[in-house]
């Protein structure tokens, strides 16, 4: 396949898996080109917690180029993006100025709001609208990473021939695959859970109330490590049993080498998950008053955990999604339900590769 202007092509290159996504746009509508998940870890390999390296995602991500016949010299509009605890995105208040000055006032400003490691930073914003509580201010989003890690991603898209484009926030391009293809409703507030292998991001989102995001330091591989404390399995045994099975598996518990011992039953990663999504909440509720949540909409590998839509409707009692990003694009019918959430931050990459 050889790509022309009108293709895009979102690369999400994650901790347990790459995603490769082009899309073309004719008018409004988008038609699928390719959807790949490329595994990092087959067979008994060891997770490595810290996120793959260089020297194993490089390969890879060729490997896949030349099986879907990808020239990355040829792709004209490409969009990464960068994930991590050295990335951060806050919603400020600012009055209105010209472009030029916004530019520098946010860069000093971004300092003040977003914490990463005292490196150097790299920031962007983007103007979400005026601030309907106070007519002489506007609403932006700030995200910013670090010098660092901004051109260790560079380096990597520079190594596979590709040249850079538009680099996101890997919570941000989730949410904007549902973006691009649904309006907010024009009161109340989206929640959206971005399950992946190290972390989850927490993002709510309303047409008028603040735009908040989280990163809870608990993914799919905190599920996979309950599984293989409490029935014995090895990694990839506990990969596949969370999908096909749950948590709670059809097997004897492994018994405790401190048979003797008398300790607290420790909580499960789920509902250490929903603690944190309670905190979070309960803050923002707090910060902003908007308690009307109308929905949640799970993406990331972790979301194909079975039952875990059920689990957070069942605590919340409100609509729980596991979000197809291909569910209003051309040809999106021909990748499984069960996979589609885990595509979310490539598409809502390909999406915005304008």
């Amino acid at each position: 396949m050889s790509y022309k202007t009108s293709q895009r092509l979102g690369l999400d290159i994650g901790s347990h898996s790459i995603k490769i996504v082009s899309a073309e746009r004719s008018q409004n509508r988008y038609r699928l080109g390719v959807a790949k998940i490329i595994p990092l870890y087959q067979g008994n390999e060891i997770y490595d917690s810290e996120g793959p390296k260089k020297s194993i995602v490089l390969p890879k991500i060729m490997e896949a180029f030349n099986e879907l016949k990808i020239q990355p010299k040829r792709v004209k509009r490409l969009a990464s993006c960068v994930s991590g605890t050295n990335v951060a995105a806050k919603e400020i208040k600012t009055i209105n100025m010209p472009e030029e000055e916004m530019s520098s006032a946010l860069l000093s400003e971004a300092r003040k709001h977003i914490p990463l490691d005292g490196t150097e930073s790299v920031v962007d914003y983007q103007i979400l609208g005026e601030d309907p509580n106070e007519l002489d201010k506007v609403r932006v989003l700030l995200a910013a990473t670090t010098r660092k890690l901004y051109d260790a991603h560079m380096e990597l898209l520079r190594d596979l021939d590709l040249k850079p484009g538009i680099v996101d926030l890997e919570a941000l391009a989730a949410i904007n695959s549902w973006m691009f293809l649904n309006e907010l409703p024009e009161d109340g507030v989206v929640c959206f859970l971005h399950i992946g292998a190290r972390r989850t991001n927490l993002s709510v989102v309303g047409t008028k109330s603040l735009f908040f995001t989280r990163e809870i330091p608990l993914g799919g591989n905190a599920f996979n490590e309950e599984l293989m404390n409490k029935y014995g399995l090895n990694w990839v045994e506990a990969e596949n049993a969370k999908i096909s099975q749950g948590m709670e598996l059809n097997l004897p518990v492994k018994q405790s080498d401190d048979t003797g011992a008398i300790g607290l039953q420790q909580r499960s990663t789920l509902d250490q998950l929903r603690d944190e999504v309670n905190r979070s909440l309960r803050y923002y509720v707090k910060e902003t008053g908007m308690s009307d949540i109308r929905a949640f909409y799970l993406t990331g590998g972790g979301s194909r955990l079975k039952g875990i839509d059920e689990y957070f409707h069942q605590k919340y009692n409100i609509p729980v999604v596991k979000w197809n990003p291909f569910d209003m694009i051309d040809g999106g019918d021909a990748i499984a339900p069960e996979t589609a959430p885990q595509f979310a931050v490539a598409v809502g990459l390909a999406l915005r590769g304008d």
